[in-house]
């Protein structure tokens, strides 16, 4: 079919016809293509291969002009306005808001948001002054990637971990520093050196936790230094919740973003330091039988899990007099009783299931369940639910909890890799934020420092802060505001540390708490004594 710009409700015929017995010839070569192969082993005729612009994702060697002028485009708009400061941010998800708000109050400064959901990137560049949206698809773009940093003068990663040592791989290259607000992961630290000879800043761990969780930490400890005293324990537990209002569901607990993560935590190890005693808790969900009832606001159903290696921060914090360090998960309580149901009836899996396959037919919870506890799918209602009950300790909640989430009935099992993965995507679906809730972040360290005098103090610091169903999550503040702040310094000289950086020195943790209460993030400290 062909139509011309100034005929545009008429078809003619003539240029219809002759387009047609042109194209007629090779539509018997591409039917049989099912566009998975790549370009190079279709078996097509050079007039047919030539006319191929895109194939697998990616345009075609002849075609590759399209994205250099794309490139160019994008250039110029970001370049139009002289004497900005420019950030690139990648990732337009649930914390770019506050990141983008804070940067652009400075009218001399312009944030351009990448990601490959360009509508997502879009709507962020309406909502805020001088920002600029692009698609950008990190696992297939590089020298897209390598082309935008070049145009900026700080890159703040918003993406996953994993994707952070290939972004610094490439400030360190264009000499463009970057913000990111996940752990220093083995391969960052690799960079350190490169990033030093670059003369580059990389600022890590600039978000909650970790971030201000390390803020709060050192200004107490370096504080009770000062003043002569002696470290003898720590402790930290933080957690991402909805406000108690909108915990209305047998894990106590919602999503704003994939769960995966956090039920993936839930069979991680732990290692950490009880009375001078090393307690290791091992993988596979034993994390889930040492919760304990947290008290420390008596107004809040708490409970709470040690998190990771805490024993590899005595060193980092000064803190190596400390007799008790660690460092938790908070939860409302029967979150780790309900999980554990999970665990029980192997639904914490991240081995591959072809079961769950996109090719396989779909199955329901019931049959997956069965072929975990080994039953016949034909089984009656009553001995499926009688083999369940056995097999998650003949727990009354916790049969709720899987009735309730609906995953003892026909409902079918997403497709996906893993039992981790479709229970994931089950639970995106049934416990995220509906419109009008709120989250909610509570942290609360605990710091018992011994004074010269052999007086025991024990400092309080808690931080509650409850998201705006209006406006921006807690997670939202709590994670963009630090890592915003942090690219701010770097791009003002304030912080001009080079190479790998956290936020453990005064220089740095000082100013940026003092601008996060500016933001509304209020810090309480109280103190109690023994002897």
């Amino acid at each position: 079919m062909c139509s011309i710009d100034n005929l545009p409700a008429q078809l003619p015929i003539e240029a219809t016809e002759y387009f047609g017995d042109r194209l007629f010839p090779y539509v018997m070569e591409m039917l049989p293509s099912d566009a998975t192969k790549p370009l190079e082993e279709e078996d097509f005729s050079p007039q047919v291969r030539d006319a191929v612009i895109t194939s697998n994702g990616k345009l075609t060697p002849k075609f590759e002009y399209i994205q250099k002028l794309r490139e160019r485009r994008e250039s110029e708009q970001i370049l139009k306005k002289g004497g900005m400061k420019r950030v690139l941010l990648l990732g337009a998800g649930y914390v770019s808001g506050p990141v983008i708000e804070y940067l652009t109050r400075d009218a001399g400064t312009q944030v351009t948001v990448a990601s490959n959901l360009l509508n997502q990137a879009e709507e962020m560049a309406t909502r805020y002054p001088n920002t600029i949206a692009v698609m950008l698809d990190i696992t297939s773009q590089e020298g897209h990637l390598e082309s935008l940093i070049k145009d900026h003068d700080i890159v703040i990663s918003m993406l996953p971990y994993s994707f952070h040592p290939q972004v610094a791989k490439h400030c360190i290259k264009l000499k463009v520093n970057m913000v990111t607000a996940s752990y220093l992961s083995p391969a960052m630290k690799e960079l350190q050196k490169s990033a030093e000879d670059a003369g580059i800043t990389i600022v890590n761990e600039m978000g909650l936790d970790p971030g201000i969780d390390h803020m709060l930490a050192m200004e107490c400890i370096d504080q009770a230094k000062a003043d002569g005293c002696t470290v003898e324990s720590y402790s930290s537990f933080c957690g991402g919740l909805p406000a108690p209002e909108c915990s209305d569901n047998p894990l106590r607990y919602k999503f704003s973003w994939s769960p995966y993560g956090v039920l993936l935590n839930t069979i991680s190890p732990a290692i950490y330091l009880k009375d001078n005693q090393i307690v290791s808790v091992p993988p596979g969900g034993a994390l889930l039988d040492v919760t304990k009832e947290m008290d420390f606001m008596p107004g809040f159903n708490l409970e709470g899990f040690p998190n990771r290696d805490s024993t590899k921060y005595a060193e980092p914090y000064g803190i190596e007099s400390a007799h008790t360090l660690i460092r938790g998960t908070l939860r409302f309580r029967g979150f780790s009783s309900a999980m554990s149901g999970f665990v029980k009836l192997g639904l914490i899996n991240t081995e591959p299931c072809p079961l769950l396959d996109h090719t396989a037919s779909p199955v329901s919870w019931k049959e997956l369940l069965c072929k975990q506890i080994g039953l016949s799918a034909t089984v009656s209602n009553s001995v499926f639910e009688d083999a369940v009950y056995e097999k998650i300790g003949k727990d009354d909640f916790r049969m709720q909890s899987l009735k309730w989430l609906g995953l003892l009935g026909e409902e079918p099992v997403p497709h996906a890799e893993t039992i981790l993965a479709a229970v994931a995507k089950h639970l995106e679906a049934k416990l995220s934020f509906d419109k009008g809730e709120r989250d909610m972040i509570i942290m609360r360290n605990d710091v018992g420092i011994r004074h010269p005098t052999g007086e025991l103090e024990t400092k309080h610091i808690s931080l509650v802060v409850y998201g705006d169903p209006s406006g921006y999550s807690a997670m939202a503040k709590t994670v963009g505001y630090p890592a915003a702040i942090a690219a701010h310094m770097v791009l003002n000289g304030e912080l001009t540390t080079k190479g790998l950086v956290v936020p453990m020195v005064k220089s740095i943790y000082s100013p940026v708490l003092k601008r996060l209460q500016d933001e509304g993030l209020q810090f309480i400290t109280k103190s109690s004594v023994s002897e």
